[in-house]
């Protein structure tokens, strides 16, 4: 990450009054949660399982292999005991001082609204929010939590994350929303995900802070490529009010 690169994510900042972020896994990895790549790893070092994030996620593999599915996915998703970061924290200050007008996400690990931001649109929803296969009561993360594989109370069938049960398909109400709050945002930071920057709003500034380098088009983004974490932790230092802890 070049000097002059941070200066102009840092001027961009300075100028904007209605930012909006944009969010994927690599914001959590500090966080002890894998990134997709990260997940990939795991999947490839277990034995028993030949497939991928895709088939992990899978409702019929989830209920065809119940127990494998809870095993792999306490290695990859499930991730209770994590807590925010120093990035999930720079976007909460931002919201705090009126800067930032919300957070659109394609996590399910609910670490944004723990750093205390408000204004959170999930794409695939959370991870606390699972469902019984066979009489859809829902449930929140303490089955997972204290069963090794969590079966409904009531009727005894199989509880599974209600992302994996709807295929992975996203919230089109909440789709609808976070695509309506980027286009009303006068600049754009993305932070932590492979989406790129072209498909956002044209001629919104943009930050693009990622573990790797994406192409970029245009005058109106900025890369900074590096640990999400430690980059937000920079700029954070130029925030006035600095309210933001500087461990991890």
């Amino acid at each position: 990450m070049a000097t002059n690169d941070l200066e102009a994510a840092r001027q961009v900042l300075a100028d904007a009054r209605r930012i909006v972020a944009f969010t994927g896994a690599g914001i959590s990895t500090d966080s002890g949660i894998p990134d997709l790549a990260g997940i990939e790893s795991i999947l490839r070092a277990e034995p028993d399982f030949h497939g991928n994030g895709f088939t992990m996620l899978d409702p019929d593999f989830a209920q065809r292999e119940p127990a494998v599915f809870y095993h792999l996915y306490r290695q990859t998703f499930f991730h209770p005991q994590a807590q925010p970061n120093a990035a999930h924290r720079f976007l909460a200050q931002l919201a705090r001082q009126g800067l930032l007008a919300g957070i659109v996400t394609m996590n399910i690990d609910g670490l944004h609204q723990r750093a205390g931001s408000q204004h959170v649109i999930e794409y695939w929803g959370d991870m606390r929010l699972n469902r019984c296969v066979q009489c859809q009561r829902r449930y929140d993360w303490d089955l997972a939590v204290h069963q090794p594989v969590p079966h409904c109370p009531i009727c005894g069938g199989l509880v599974l994350p209600d992302f994996v049960l709807r295929r992975l398909a996203a919230y089109s109400d909440a789709e609808w929303a976070g695509e309506h709050l980027l286009q009303s945002a006068d600049a754009i930071l993305i932070i932590g995900t492979q989406r790129q920057a072209a498909s956002f709003p044209d001629g919104t500034p943009k930050i693009v802070v990622n573990q790797r380098a994406q192409p970029v088009r245009g005058q109106d983004t900025v890369m900074l490529t590096g640990n999400a974490a430690e980059i937000c932790r920079q700029l954070t230092a130029d925030l006035p009010d600095n309210q933001v802890q500087s461990t991890v």
